[in-house]
């Protein structure tokens, strides 16, 4: 498992190598190597985990980790792991370092944090499993128990982690 610094508006660190947001593309291969992954000119390392989006320069303005909670690459932002501390949590200690405006328009499922250019995403939040053993319920088909932890653990926990260049959010 290998861990990530994030340090919003900055760029990330993984071991002693640092990626500036800014940085190009060419400098971000120097460092990393050839990507894991090319999609929609977005390079992707680490088995899809870490991917970079570039501007119409070619430089980097957006930085995602996309591994949560199982991933290879564990996330650290603000001293706390991203994607190992409940989700709430996490959002309280961004919400605090932001002072600001939060993007909340996706209604718990992914915040954008505005002043510091942070955004979290999860496919799931608590209530949709608490709705989903609820119509199970009156259904009549229980649902399996692994199923019903497996869901928990993606409502409870932030899924990807990404920075952005100033404003990127707005």
């Amino acid at each position: 498992m290998k861990k990530i610094k994030i340090i919003p508006l900055v760029g990330i660190e993984i071991d002693d190598i640092k990626i500036a947001l800014y940085s190009s593309r060419e400098d971000v291969k120097k460092l990393l190597g050839e990507p894991y992954n090319i999609w929609d000119e977005s390079l992707y390392y680490f088995n899809n985990e870490l991917r970079f989006d570039f501007d119409d320069d070619g430089k980097v303005e957006f930085i995602e980790l996309l591994g949560a909670i199982d991933g290879e690459l564990q996330p650290v932002i603000y001293d706390v792991p991203a994607f190992q501390i409940k989700a709430d949590i996490l959002y309280n200690i961004l919400r605090e370092e932001n002072c600001g405006d939060i993007d909340d328009s996706e209604n718990g499922y992914s915040y954008g944090f505005l002043n510091i250019s942070v955004g979290v995403y999860r496919s799931s939040i608590p209530r949709d499993v608490e709705e989903m053993i609820k119509e199970a319920d009156v259904d009549g088909e229980p649902i399996d128990e692994g199923e019903i932890e497996e869901e928990r653990r993606k409502a409870d926990y932030w899924a990807t982690i990404g920075i952005g260049i100033e404003d990127y959010y707005r």
